[in-house]
């Protein structure tokens, strides 16, 4: 059997905004690949006005722009993305509409998991 630990994603989300229909907060160590299911759910509702986020450059750090004969150490929290995700919704609260799309991107990756221990025990069989 496959499995998938939800443990792994080092994410890290901060508020920055949020006025009743607004909601902006910013993403630390995430790139499109989480981000982009997000905002391709929240869009498919019909009560979210827009969704959208913006990510950094991956060589926002300037210590990565240093000369060749200039070296420094690099770690994995230096090289973390951080996006900025906004949603805003016509009606409701975009806290539970954003919580509703992150239950059902859940829930799909469950049953895609499933989908594959299924595949792969029936080519075990063979």
């Amino acid at each position: 059997m496959i499995g998938i630990s939800l443990e792994v994603l080092q994410m890290e989300m901060i508020l920055e905004k949020y006025d009743g229909k607004l909601l902006k907060f910013k993403v630390v160590g995430e790139d499109h690949t989480v981000l982009n299911a997000l905002r391709e759910k929240l869009i498919s509702y019909p009560e979210v006005e827009y969704a959208y986020y913006t990510l950094s450059h991956p060589l926002k750090n300037p210590y990565l722009l240093l000369p060749d004969n200039v070296t420094v150490s690099l770690d994995s929290e230096t090289l973390r993305q951080e996006a900025e995700f906004v949603l805003r919704v016509k009606e409701g609260d975009p806290r539970e509409t954003l919580k509703k799309a992150v239950e059902e991107l859940l829930d799909e990756a469950k049953q895609f998991v499933k989908l594959v221990d299924k595949i792969y025990k029936e080519k075990a069989k063979k």
